[in-house]
């Protein structure tokens, strides 16, 4: 195995800071597309350890970084984003790491690139979102040459929400591919400062059944406890979101709600812990297609096409997205 430096090499003693950036996380199911008409990062050349810079087209806010480039870093393995290109640039920073192994481009061992790593931003101003694929990719430590794997990361405008989507794969030699563990690793990780060895806010790590994952979330100044890895890949069409909180320690009121019926038809119900809220509804291009400042619990749908939708309940103390299926 090559030597890096690993995600787990910082997992050592920390702080916690006053203003904590939590997320919540959702596990869901989705037809997995390929990106069409999206630009190409390693234009055909074969690639391993990428480093490439990808303009977001709009501000992305992770924790207290706001930012609007984000990197293939230079200290990654093939399967982490950060919004910045090296740990020298800047004390603390961000990561998002759907696949923490070593990836690898397939036509490694031919030369001719077969694993295209590419880019999109859709949507409008105000609600865009901006799509990173990497396409049919395959593992450093697997000597036969035949695993592969499809993911996306999708960021998504304003929300600031993060999604990690997984296509089809091709996994008959786990031993190798997953280097000993039992599977993918998946981390997010707010802020972590490389100089100091110290995660500065929650982390979060995936751990059992990858259809229906337990969160690990890592403290700053702790270690992950049990499994670091999923027991086994990550089916098709699975869809990893964390979806930001803004938390004060002392001053938080934890927003929860359920909608239902999920999928709905016409009109769907809310069943919320506060009294005073506002809905809003967004289509899968992130743009808001509803809102509603009542506190209705019946939410009339009639108008919307069918298809997946996020629906945020907002109130003066926070927020919360859970996604809805339309029929």
């Amino acid at each position: 195995m090559k030597t890096k430096l690993t995600l787990f090499l910082f997992l050592s003693m920390g702080f916690f800071i006053n203003a904590q950036y939590t997320y919540n996380f959702n596990v869901s199911n989705e037809p997995y597309t390929d990106l069409t008409g999206s630009t190409s990062l390693n234009n055909g050349q074969v690639w391993d350890d990428p480093t490439y810079a990808i303009p977001i087209g709009f501000d992305f806010q992770i924790s207290t970084e706001v930012f609007n480039t984000i990197y293939f870093p230079d200290f990654g393995l093939g399967g982490s984003l950060s919004n910045v290109f090296d740990e020298f640039v800047q004390d603390a920073f961000a990561l998002m790491i759907p696949i923490g192994q070593d990836i690898i481009d397939l036509g490694d061992w031919t030369g001719v690139s077969q694993s295209n790593l590419s880019y999109k931003t859709e949507g409008v101003a105000g609600s865009q979102i901006l799509k990173i694929e990497w396409n049919n990719v395959g593992f450093w430590e697997d000597m036969t040459g035949a695993d592969y794997m499809n993911f996306q990361v999708w960021l998504y405008e304003g929300s600031n929400i993060i999604e990690y989507r997984y296509g089809t794969n091709q996994i008959n030699n786990p031993q190798g591919s997953f280097e000993g563990e039992t599977g993918p690793i998946v981390y997010l990780i707010p802020l972590i400062n490389f100089d100091t060895d110290e995660i500065e806010e929650d982390a979060y790590l995936l751990s059992g059944d990858p259809s229906n994952p337990t969160v690990i979330v890592v403290e700053a100044g702790d270690e992950p406890q049990g499994p670091i890895a999923l027991q086994g890949m990550i089916p098709d069409g699975t869809v990893y979101t964390f979806t930001p909180q803004n938390l004060f320690v002392g001053d938080f009121e934890t927003i929860d709600f359920a909608v239902y019926p999920n999928p709905a038809g016409n009109y769907f119900n809310i069943r919320a812990n506060a009294l005073e809220y506002q809905v809003n509804i967004y289509n899968n291009l992130g743009q808001k297609v509803k809102h509603f400042d009542n506190s209705s619990t019946q939410i009339d749908v009639t108008g919307l096409p069918a298809g997946l939708y996020l629906i945020e309940v907002e109130t003066e103390r926070g927020s919360s997205i859970k996604k809805l299926l339309k029929k």
